[in-house]
């Protein structure tokens, strides 16, 4: 079966002008094309990528997935100037809650931007950020599930034993030379004051 690359050619065309993703990203969305993981939401024409493999749209188990989402950023922030500056790129949580890439200064920084207005910086580290997204988190709509294991968030919403990603997280650690730390607390930058919460009040005052 050749690897379906719908979903990496839509997001690709729907870059703003100039907006480039590092290319171990890319690397991870092709590694997932290959395993066939491009699927289309049922209740809408879109398509997307879950960032840990299933062997089909019955057995996704996590939010975490790689989408395309050209207008969130100006219902977010409620106004427009700004899709230059942030890309949401994993959808993270049933709530609506994403991780995206923020363009500060010219150097990519990874950050959440959540349903209900929380946001915070994951990292600078694009390896850092792929872990994040492969570890086998269920969901994450806010700063308190990273201080969880992936295992530990599973089983807050589910009895049944947790799916976890062996192959995904082999491939990246392969790849990449990583060793997954056990929370994805321990990957989140410590900076006082958060640079991305005071990008968006000064966006927002």
């Amino acid at each position: 079966m050749q690897p379906d690359r719908r979903f990496e050619t839509a997001l690709r065309a729907s870059l703003p002008d100039g907006f480039a993703l590092d290319g171990a990203i890319w690397d991870l969305i092709g590694w997932l094309a290959d395993q066939n993981q491009t699927f289309r939401y049922r209740r809408i024409d879109a398509l997307f990528m879950p960032t840990m493999p299933v062997a089909s749209m019955d057995d996704l188990w996590s939010h975490l997935a790689f989408a395309i989402e050209p207008d969130l950023v100006r219902h977010w922030f409620g106004a427009d100037g700004l899709e230059r500056t942030i890309l949401p790129l994993v959808r993270c949580g049933g709530d609506g809650s994403y991780l995206a890439v923020w363009k500060n200064g010219g150097r990519d920084t990874y950050v959440f931007l959540g349903s209900e207005g929380e946001t915070f910086t994951i990292t600078r580290n694009v390896k850092d950020f792929i872990m994040l997204i492969t570890m086998g988190y269920f969901s994450i709509e806010d700063r308190h599930t990273l201080t969880l294991t992936p295992l530990a968030s599973f089983a807050e919403a589910h009895a049944e034993a947790w799916p976890d990603p062996i192959e995904v997280k082999q491939h990246v650690a392969a790849t990449l030379g990583l060793s997954y730390p056990a929370t994805g607390d321990a990957l989140v930058l410590r900076q006082t004051p958060d640079p991305f919460r005071a990008f968006v009040r000064a966006v927002l005052t």
